[in-house]
């Protein structure tokens, strides 16, 4: 499994309760739909000194399935889902981000790596 994070920037038009909508509506109208691929859609609103608003998570089974996706978006399906993006979200500045090691810490069971880092 592939884990991706998202840091996303509205377009400044929209208030932040709109955003949230219109983010939440394409995540299941065209998400859903054009990458079943996906096991996990969540989207989450930041607050703060951030120059982003929120951040989108997924999880995808390899790194075909991503490549795949990536690639859909040239065609003319694909075009149409990213219009739809482009409409509320500052695509062009809302980077990507691959995880790359994963674990998760607590006192009652310490260190559980998840997925080990390449270093």
């Amino acid at each position: 499994m592939i884990k991706s994070f998202t840091f996303v920037k509205k377009l400044p038009h929209l208030s932040d309760a709109d955003f949230f909508t219109r983010w939440t509506e394409h995540t299941r109208d065209w998400d859903l739909r054009d990458h079943p691929e996906i096991s996990l859609n969540r989207v989450v609103m930041i607050e703060g000194d951030s120059p982003y608003i929120g951040i989108a998570e997924n999880d995808w089974p390899d790194a075909e399935a991503l490549q795949k996706a990536a690639a859909w978006y040239a065609t003319e399906d694909g075009q149409r889902h990213w219009a739809d993006l482009c409409s509320f979200m500052d695509i062009d500045n809302s980077p990507t981000v691959m995880v790359t090691a994963e674990a998760e810490v607590s006192a009652a069971e310490g260190i559980n790596v998840i997925r080990p880092g390449a270093f």
